[in-house]
This record gives C-alpha cells, structure tokens and sequence, in this order.
C-alpha cells in the first residue's frame, strides 16, 4: 500500500483561523495556531471544512474502497475496471492473518479466477468480464477530503476495531497530514483520545478508556447515594 498526498490547502492554518474570527471578535486575542488547536480539541469543526486534502491510494483493495464510501462527505475516484483490462496482471491483497496452506489455497483460488477472467474477457466486453474480479483486487483511488471529515475518519479507523487494511492506511495518512498541519492531526487518535472516553462495548475496548457504560454505571451508581 502507498498513500500520497498529492494535493492539499496551502496556508490551511490562516484559512481556518480566519473562519473562527469571522464568527466573534473574541477570537482575536488567539494566535493562529493556538485557535485552530483549540478548534481541534472543543471539536468545534465547522470551520475545519475550509481545509482539503488529496491523497492519491496506491494499492488497496476494492474491500477497503467499499468501507471508504461510507466516508460520503469526500470524493471518490477509482481505476476503472470496465475499460481497463486485467488480463496481463490480477494484483490482490490477501491478509495477513491468512497464513500457510490456507493462504496457499487462496493464492490458487485467485490464479483460477484470472484464468477464468482472461477466458471471459476474450469472448465478451471487459464490464462483462469485471463481473468475476474478486474484492482483493488491488486498484488506484484517488481521494479528496475535507479536515473535518478527516478527523472523523482517523478517529474511526485508527480504532483496534477498525480492518487490519483499512487502519493501516489511517496510520500512513495521518503520518503525511501531520507533517503538514501538526497543530490539527499529532493528537488525533481513536474516538477515545477526544473525550477519554470509549464509545466501544467492553468487550471491544482496547483498555486504555473508561467506555460509556463504565461512566453511565457509575453516574447511576452516585445518583443513588
């Protein structure tokens, strides 16, 4: 996998900065960098919109590009597999915890498939042919996003919920966006690295934060007293 930003806001800081002032005149005493901080950390995110990125996905799978268009407020733009053959090369991701003779069979499970796609394609149009191509089949995406609807996406998927693929692309993208603004991504975690707070059930939580089950219980449990 390889994520690119390609594309990005210049001087994205000032742009947001100069959002919140237009809101108050209260605003004025903060320097830039301290407001668009404090606009990150009281999750006030409306002006956080006027900031966009382009990243250019290299090599993920058409799976993870299914779980990307539950992002609806972004961009989507993906290698057509309708025009673009894939006879000369069927690139797949499989996971990691696909191991031994099991990830074997599935590698031969994929060499069939490519078979059968060159068989069809020869005999009808390549749309008929894409019919067949599995959800490992590694594609290019390109992908355009606002702040805000960034932020939200990292705190999703940087969860140890979140798919083993699909995580690891938050990882990198987090990685390439903190190089440019770290006043906005360097803290920015899971859900509950926002409020301290876990939104998983118990059994799904990584530890690290109480979940709202534990702080309504013990809300109910003062309440009593």
């Amino acid at each position: 996998m390889e994520v690119n930003l390609i594309n990005y806001t210049k001087n994205g800081i000032e742009t947001i900065a100069n959002a919140v002032r237009t809101t108050g005149p209260f605003f004025n005493q903060m320097d830039d960098r301290k407001l668009v901080r404090y606009m990150v950390e009281h999750d006030y995110g409306s002006t956080l919109e006027h900031v966009y990125f382009t990243f250019e996905l290299k090599d993920i799978s058409i799976a993870l590009t299914r779980e990307l268009l539950e992002h609806r407020i972004a961009s989507h733009t993906a290698r057509s597999t309708r025009y673009v053959s894939q006879a000369d090369e069927m690139p797949v991701y499989i996971p990691p915890d696909i191991k031994g003779s099991l990830r074997e069979n599935v590698m031969k499970h994929m060499e069939k498939t490519h078979e059968l796609y060159k068989q069809i394609e020869k005999e009808v149009s390549r749309e008929s042919a894409r019919y067949v191509l599995p959800l490992a089949l590694k594609c290019t995406y390109i992908w355009t996003i606002n702040c805000r609807s960034l932020l939200n996406f990292l705190r999703l998927r940087l969860c140890k919920n979140a798919a083993p693929e699909i995580r690891l692309m938050a990882t990198k993208i987090k990685e390439e966006v903190t190089k440019i603004y770290p006043e906005i991504f360097e803290t920015v975690g899971c859900r509950g690295s926002q409020w301290g707070i876990c939104p998983e059930p118990k059994n799904r939580s990584c530890g690290k934060y109480p979940t709202k089950k534990d702080i309504m219980q013990l809300y109910n449990k003062k309440s009593n007293v």
